[in-house]
């Protein structure tokens, strides 16, 4: 298919000018019925991947997809966008299916969502047999896989399904698979000469960092106040840590809830849909959450634990930022966290080559964590995307830990614990080295040991953290057992007696609040139309039932505010504005910005206004003469204003101010001067015919015409 075509179909759907990379060349390849797998990072456009060909093709495509949630959101953003679509799942009413099934054999239904478990039943198979199938989607494909980070054994029967369509194109997609997992997906969906598209895993607008296990709550308290507001999510191992960190921040003023397992459907379901809607900004939660929400505005990640292994990791931070702009993830860890998850891999009872592969992820997240280079380099060496140069967006690009020989420190922390016998644990032992006075070192006579107060020149935040990195080294162990106390391992005598180096570093403290500088009065411009323009959406989402970013995402808000589109037209231009929503929204919005522009006080005259304050007296009913009067102009320029609007889409009644013949003066002067885009060449056509504010008026009636093939 022409590419010009597809490209239309992008704009007119979606409101995207371009595709973004592979986008095409997938869609293309579908069209021609071919299998392919696709590995986009979240937010990348995979869905636009599936989507385009079945508004293209005849019939429906039938999407597998493994979360009701996230079928729901799918249905509503197609809806959003004039797309007729539907889901099959265990939530799905009588009378929906009903719907379905009319909107399937009268050829509307362009997409259609189920679940694995529905797919696979012989009833939905009978149900779609004899329909007009256009491809067949299967979402979050790395389930399909023993390599992937969430195999499900139901995703492995799927190629029973696609062997009932033999000829229909097969699309399978997911956001994280190693190479090993990218093969396995193949083979197990059987997939006939697959095309494998590869997007690069990285995410350029998430910054990424890591922070040993400390004073966490202090930090995350830390991190969210400088977020702004923005919604976030806290991932947490357990389900207590979820309720505790949760309740603290509500404590602190935020409007945060826990969300785990052992909370009732009702009460899961009810916190999804108030993130959803931002009447919460910040969900606690196991890493289950998020998983079925397609929520683009979520600005931050947090993992309170050590995530079990890098592809967890990445897809969880990967719920941030889809929205294109800037977000942060904040990844914790500590050696506690490896040994639980140890603990779960030795206790389950998986196969011994699935337990061996959970080991081997968990040692590469750990790695990750340790790591003193580029972050996203590591990640992307994972995923088998080499790069050595530094991704700019990185705690250690942007903040390089400074490595110095802390052989002295070590060994000052090594003897004390020996000579604590080994009884104390990390807090007790940085008292102890830096002499503290507290009453439970008299009573058990540390301050008697030789290394009492050796380290009290360093501080005490500094001290955990030198202790954590001589844990993460392996210099010392906890033992979780006995009361979590500190014991020295096999390495810690070659420090103490054989001169071995230890390097430490000193982590960057990114705990402090950034200083406030004034801002500029047209970033304060933007940054007030934009939250105005939020407002709108949230109040269009009340008023339909969805959120807010459901309206427009940020991206295309933030665009709103910098372009200022004054009339439908200038708002149909805009990215992510397709013909339904901007037919739908625009005039709403082209108002909200008109009137912003009126009201505020922070720049004179921004870019437009003048343009805003004729069109203001014009609806007021004065005369182009009385306009020009009150502006101090000369006609011919408010003319021009109101020509340019009329080209944009305003409706204008511009006849009025025209004698009989001046449309086809202005229409043969124009062809005359080949088209031309000077006023003055056109002029030079049509003579004394028509003067320059006749003939602006009339032009604009020509070229309006001409765009739309009158």
């Amino acid at each position: 298919m022409p590419s010009e075509i597809l490209k239309q179909a992008l704009k007119t759907h979606f409101g995207f000018d371009t595709f973004r990379p592979h986008q095409e060349d997938i869609i293309e390849h579908i069209l021609e019925g071919g299998h392919a797998l696709v590995i986009m990072p979240t937010g990348g456009g995979k869905s636009i991947c599936y989507q385009l060909p079945a508004l293209l093709k005849d019939g429906f495509a039938l999407v597998i997809s493994p979360l009701i949630s996230l079928m729901n959101d799918q249905v509503r953003s197609m809806k959003t966008n004039g797309i007729v679509a539907g889901a099959i799942h265990s939530g799905t009413s009588a009378s929906e299916s009903k719907q379905i099934l009319q909107q399937m054999d009268s050829e509307q239904l362009k997409i259609l969502y189920v679940s694995p478990e529905k797919a696979l039943s012989s009833r939905f198979i009978e149900f779609v047999a004899n329909k007009n199938i256009s491809l067949i989607a299967i979402d979050e494909a790395h389930c399909v896989s023993i390599w992937g980070n969430d195999f499900r054994p139901e995703y492995a029967k799927l190629q029973g399904l696609i062997q009932y369509f033999p000829e229909t194109s097969i699309i399978a997609l997911t956001a994280t698979a190693d190479k090993a997992t990218q093969e396995d997906i193949c083979q197990q969906l059987k997939l006939r000469s697959p095309k494998t598209y590869l997007s690069s895993f990285e995410r350029p607008n998430i910054y990424l960092a890591a922070k040993p296990g400390i004073q966490r709550l202090d930090q995350i308290k830390a991190f969210i106040r400088r977020q702004d507001g923005q919604a976030g999510i806290v991932y947490c191992l357990a389900r207590k840590t979820t309720e505790t960190i949760a309740q603290a921040l509500r404590k602190t003023g935020y409007r945060a809830e826990a969300y785990h397992a052992e909370i009732d459907n009702g009460q899961r379901k009810k916190i999804q849909e108030d993130f959803q809607y931002d009447r919460i900004q910040i969900v606690c939660a196991t890493i289950a959450f998020g998983m079925g929400i397609d929520k683009p505005n979520i600005r931050w990640i947090i993992h309170y634990n050590l995530p079990k292994n890098i592809e967890n990791y990445y897809q969880e931070i990967g719920r941030a930022g889809r929205d294109g702009q800037p977000a942060e993830a904040l990844m914790f860890y500590s050696f506690r966290d490896v040994s639980v998850y140890r603990d779960f891999i030795e206790k389950s009872e998986a196969n011994a080559t699935f337990s061996r592969v959970q080991s081997e992820k968990l040692d590469r997240i750990w790695e990750y964590s340790q790591a003193t280079n580029c972050r996203t380099n590591v990640i992307l060496n994972y995923f088998g995307e080499y790069r050595a140069a530094p991704c700019g967006h990185c705690d250690h690009c942007l903040h390089p830990p400074e490595g110095f020989d802390g052989t002295r420190i070590a060994q000052m922390a090594l003897s004390a614990c020996k000579r604590c016998n080994e009884t104390v644990g990390i807090g007790m032992l940085v008292d102890v080295l830096r002499g503290s006075g507290r009453k439970e070192i008299y009573e058990r006579n540390l301050q008697s040991v030789k290394t009492y107060g050796a380290g009290k020149d360093i501080s005490w935040k500094d001290w955990m953290h030198y202790i954590t990195q001589l844990i993460n080294q392996g210099l010392l162990d906890i033992d979780y057992i006995n009361h979590s106390v500190l014991i020295c391992t096999p390495l810690s005598d070659e420090v103490l007696f054989e001169h071995k180096v230890v390097i430490l570093h000193r982590p960057a403290d990114l705990l402090e609040e950034p200083v406030k500088l004034k801002e500029p009065k047209r970033e304060l411009f933007n940054k007030e139309l934009i939250q105005r323009l939020l407002n709108l959406c949230k109040k269009i989402g009340r008023e339909e039932g969805i959120p807010p970013y459901s309206v427009f995402p940020k991206g295309t808000i933030k665009e709103m505010a910098e372009v200022r589109p004054l009339t439908v037209g200038e708002f149909t231009e805009l990215n992510g504005v397709g013909e339904y929503k901007a037919e739908k929204y625009g005039q709403s919005f082209v108002e909200a910005i008109r009137a912003y522009m009126t009201d505020q006080d922070i720049i004179k005259k921004p870019k437009g206004m003048t343009y805003v304050e004729t069109l203001d007296l014009f609806h007021q009913g004065l005369s182009l003469e009385a306009i020009a009067q009150k502006r101090e102009m000369a006609v011919s320029t408010i003319a021009t204003h109101l020509a340019r609007l009329y080209e944009k889409g305003e409706d204008i009644d511009l006849v009025q101010y025209l004698h009989p013949d001046d449309l086809s003066i202005a229409r043969q002067g124009w062809r005359a001067s080949g088209f031309s885009t000077q006023m003055s060449k056109v002029k030079e056509q049509v003579g004394d015919s028509l003067n320059y504010t006749r003939l602006h008026l009339a032009l604009a009636i020509v070229r309006r015409d001409e765009k739309r093939g009158a």
